[in-house]
């Protein structure tokens, strides 16, 4: 994906297909941020709102869970109660 694929996908996929004042929810991927696309989203009448940053979390915590091979369950073990 890069951001004129996914520019050309929010003209002609995603605005004809919304109903009214809808409110579209975005990652923190870096297409996701061009200007121009918000314009076209916000032009339309529709909202932006973009996640927390939660990816990077859990791309680390991916990584942690390669690093010492373990199971999801026992990697996040110690914070279940």
């Amino acid at each position: 994906m890069n951001s004129d694929v996914f520019h050309a996908g929010v003209i002609q996929i995603l605005l004809p297909s919304l109903p009214p004042d809808s409110v579209v929810v975005m990652d923190n991927a870096t297409f996701h941020k061009r200007l121009d696309t918000q314009k076209v989203i916000d032009d339309a009448g529709h909202i932006i709102e973009y996640l927390h940053p939660i990816e990077h979390k859990w791309a680390e915590a991916k990584s942690k869970r390669r690093a010492v091979n373990c199971s999801i369950d026992a990697l996040f073990s110690h914070y279940m109660t």
